[in-house]
């Protein structure tokens, strides 16, 4: 029988999933209307499209080290049914003309 620490734990982590997994939905939504909207030629879409991948590839990676960082059973959870990768793997970085606005953190 689980604990009510336990429990508060499990409902915690999966609102957190949840949540995580909504966000990077919605950036790939909006990409998809980005494209129906402007076109996959337009300048606009291609000066948003690497970014909202990345935002989604990002709040993905977070996700993940969530998974791995915690003694929590995700695949327990999940009812075994997680996305959950063993291994990470990186793009290599595209060669896109133009100006680059992920360049991290630029604050004093």
């Amino acid at each position: 029988m689980a604990t009510a620490l336990e429990m508060k734990e499990k409902v915690y982590f999966d609102e957190v999933y949840t949540v995580l997994e909504g966000i990077k939905m919605k950036l790939y939504v909006l990409r998809e209307e980005l494209a129906k909207t402007y076109g996959v030629e337009s300048k606009m879409f291609r000066e948003h499209d690497r970014h909202l991948i990345e935002m989604a590839e990002y709040i993905d990676w977070k996700r993940n080290v969530l998974e791995k960082g915690t003694g929590f059973d995700w695949k327990a959870a999940k009812g075994g049914k997680t996305e959950i990768e063993s291994d990470v793997s990186v793009r290599s970085p595209e060669n896109i003309a133009g100006p680059d606005f992920s360049g991290g953190y630029l604050g004093g």
